[in-house]
């Protein structure tokens, strides 16, 4: 028998972060509007659904300690701002081919992309460390509750998010 997933604070964080505007949070395809459509509606029930759960709303009105809900949103702003040289490439395979076929200059570009990327990745985790602390503080004694699926759906919400192979590749 297969153990059913628990949803909890990160859930809420990722769904939070997923539902602001203008980023590329959590699965988000550049490629494809009607995906992120339905990928960002699936956000958006998540995060209402995990907000009636914890009994708090991720916003100004809704929390306890508006200076440190301040800090919460300006973690998020800037973990979503988190970039490399090679955000926002759809494939990168000819700048892969042509770096190496520059020899050495093309092994250090690759060298140096690689330290960034370990780097933001750690300040990713970091960011999101930041997050679940606040978010600890602002739930307070439900902070350490975990929900079922089942939870989720009598909460009004499909845990379940849209599937690629329902939605074309590219938009036309």
């Amino acid at each position: 028998m297969s153990e059913e997933r628990s949803y909890g604070r990160r859930d809420l964080i990722d769904a939070f972060l997923a539902t602001r505007d203008g980023n590329g949070y959590d699965g988000y395809r550049q490629e494809s509007s009607a995906y992120n459509a339905a990928l960002r509606s699936h956000h958006e029930g998540m995060l209402g659904g995990l907000e009636r759960l914890y009994g708090i709303t991720l916003s100004w009105a809704g929390v306890p300690d508006k200076a440190l809900f301040m800090l919460f949103q300006s973690t998020a702003r800037s973990l979503l701002a988190l970039t490399t040289p090679w955000s926002g490439f759809l494939e990168a395979g000819l700048l892969f081919k042509r770096l190496e076929a520059v020899g050495e200059p093309g092994a250090r570009v690759m060298a140096a992309s690689d330290r960034i990327w370990a780097r933001n990745n750690e300040s990713r985790e970091d960011h999101l460390l930041i997050l679940d602390e606040l978010l600890t503080v602002f739930l307070s004694d439900a902070a350490d509750r975990v929900f079922t699926a089942a939870d989720l759906r009598a909460a009004g919400t499909d845990p379940v998010p849209p599937s690629t192979d329902d939605f074309p590749l590219y938009d036309d």
